[in-house]
């Protein structure tokens, strides 16, 4: 799983809906020819894919990507009981000293994506959340051993739902 080290100040985000690429999420501005950027992926890798980019030796975030899911749940109310649950603003660095020349790190997982009234959650752990860690509309999803176990976008409007709907048919 992917595993979160540290925490830094919010970024500004770019999250785009499309009938090819469901949901398409890029934070800041950072240049590929200085540092290359390494793909942690998980799902079953035929029916379901998420992508997440990370900078290669910096471990900051750059991408999600979600390109497919057939686990798709239409849910009214997607509220998590935020009670037990810790809010950190800001987003989230990784680990990446293990991944040496690695350019995907494969990670076999169910993949399961709840579509709310206005927002979405893209799970793809059982482990329980116990922190999110939020920058503007997006969340990541932090079990006990800080590893990413889901993705929350919020603020979703009804055209974009309608996109998504539609992509992950």
């Amino acid at each position: 799983m992917l595993k979160v080290t540290e925490y830094k100040e919010s970024q500004p985000i770019n999250i785009e809906y499309d009938l090819y690429t469901p949901i398409n999420i890029e934070f800041g501005a950072w240049d590929i020819s200085k540092e290359q950027t390494i793909y942690w992926r998980t799902g079953d890798f035929k029916k379901s894919l998420i992508e997440i980019g990370i900078g290669k030796y910096t471990g900051n975030i750059r991408s999600i990507t979600l390109t497919l899911s057939e686990n798709v749940h239409q849910i009214e109310d997607l509220n998590l009981d935020m009670k037990n649950i810790t809010l950190i603003n800001g987003i989230p660095n990784f680990q990446v000293e293990e991944y040496d020349d690695k350019t995907y790190i494969d990670e076999n997982s169910k993949l399961n994506v709840y579509i709310g009234i206005d927002n979405v959650l893209i799970s793809f752990s059982e482990n329980d959340t116990v922190s999110i860690v939020q920058n503007d509309n997006v969340g990541f999803a932090l079990d006990k051993d800080k590893m990413v176990c889901g993705i929350l976008v919020s603020g979703m409007l009804e055209h974009e739902k309608n996109i998504l709907e539609e992509a992950l048919k």
